[in-house]
């Protein structure tokens, strides 16, 4: 009979609820005849039919005591698994009937061991009566849930390949995101240059140009003033330019490496916010790769924003350290830390650390509490790249 469609399940649970009910009349009908003689004793064990051959017998014991503690196991391990997760299986009454089932197959067995030597035939027959009824109940109430079943795998079947498209775009974002940064990170330094040796330039042979007319006899009094103001803001305007060349791409990040950069711009940093930093630095602490150095240098540059910007703390604390395969960054603070609310969704400069980190191979952590935030970077020394789309974590 069809049951892909509902009705063909409704006429299959009509045809199987008639037997099923036919059935349990039948055996109730057999109860009291079942229960007068149910300890007769009146015949010959099994035991007397196999002619009392230990070999056979030993053969029969041994296997219907096997099958029936497995049947026994696997119905205790059907009622565990309801119990565990019957919020969360669907059909969780279905393993209660097929526990029942199997049990009462196993108690066959064990009576099978028992006529052996005590001919309690009608007790035998009452357990498989019970094993009868409990087989009829499993077989009527299963195939009406053969189309549920049929949808919920085609449910899952569907889940999965959007969680693996899913998978897949979130991986192509991430890389295109790393690309994002790195074009960023080609900008900032081309943008750097051209404040350096274009405008830093002008404004240096203005300044002369101001110092040659202060210099002159020929000028007034007034005219000297106006001047030395102008002198001064124009003194100013050149700081701000050089300050800023050098924090969208630091020279020194280029000509020293991140140990000299790293004391350069920490220095600054405490300068311009009034925040103590302790900064930590090996002694030894070599040239590393391009790529893994600027990473560190962004995550630092934005870690110590977000401890100026929202942590409220007045100290920070910086640990430079490499390992022998891996170069560490640590940035710690005593704030107030991430607001419950935001934990999920921290930001875009924390997403841009995590990114800059993940596409070199690295690892990146964030912690936060009532008593402050901890920021661990940690990247390969070789900081290769990427580039499988198959291997990113979402």
């Amino acid at each position: 009979m069809e049951l892909s469609t509902p009705a063909g399940t409704r006429r299959w649970a009509a045809g199987s609820a008639v037997a099923a009910v036919a059935f349990s009349v039948v055996a109730i009908a057999m109860v009291p005849a079942t229960v007068n003689r149910i300890w007769s004793s009146s015949f010959l064990p099994h035991a007397y039919c196999y002619l009392y051959d230990r070999k056979l017998i030993a053969l029969h014991i041994g296997s219907d005591a096997v099958i029936w503690i497995s049947y026994v196991a696997i119905a205790v391990t059907l009622a565990y698994l309801v119990r565990r997760t019957r919020r969360e299986i669907p059909f969780s009454w279905m393993f209660l009937a097929f526990g029942t089932f199997i049990i009462a197959c196993g108690f066959t067995h064990f009576m099978e061991m028992v006529v052996l030597w005590k001919p309690l035939y009608w007790l035998a027959g009452d357990i498989k009566l019970i094993t009868a009824v409990a087989s009829v109940v499993t077989a009527v109430a299963l195939p009406p849930l053969v189309p549920q079943v049929h949808e919920m795998i085609r449910a899952a079947t569907v889940s999965e390949q959007r969680g693996q498209l899913l998978e897949r775009t979130n991986a192509e974002m991430r890389h295109l995101s790393a690309r994002l940064l790195s074009t960023q990170d080609n900008e900032r330094r081309r943008i750097a240059r051209e404040l350096h040796d274009g405008v830093g330039q002008y404004l240096t042979a203005i300044k002369m140009s101001f110092d040659a007319a202060l210099s002159s006899d020929r000028a007034s009094a007034e005219s000297q003033a106006s001047l030395a103001d102008c002198q001064r803001l124009l003194e100013h305007c050149t700081t701000e330019i050089r300050t800023l060349s050098h924090l969208l791409h630091p020279p020194l990040l280029e000509e020293m490496g991140l140990a000299s950069a790293v004391p350069w711009y920490v220095q600054g940093f405490r300068e311009r916010s009034g925040i103590n930093v302790e900064l930590e630095v090996p002694s030894k602490f070599g040239r590393l790769s391009e790529d893994v150095e600027i990473a560190l240098f962004r995550v630092l540059q934005e870690g110590l924003t977000n401890v100026h910007r929202h942590s409220g703390s007045k100290v920070a604390r910086i640990r430079l350290e490499i390992t022998s395969n891996a170069a560490i960054l640590t940035i710690q603070d005593q704030g107030r830390g991430l607001p419950p609310a935001a934990a999920p969704n921290p930001g875009v400069g924390i997403a841009g650390m995590r990114e800059r980190v993940w596409e070199l191979g690295g690892e990146f952590k964030m912690t936060s509490a009532s008593s402050g935030t901890t920021i661990l970077a940690s990247i390969p020394l070789q900081g290769k790249r990427r580039e499988q789309v198959s291997g990113a974590p979402v």
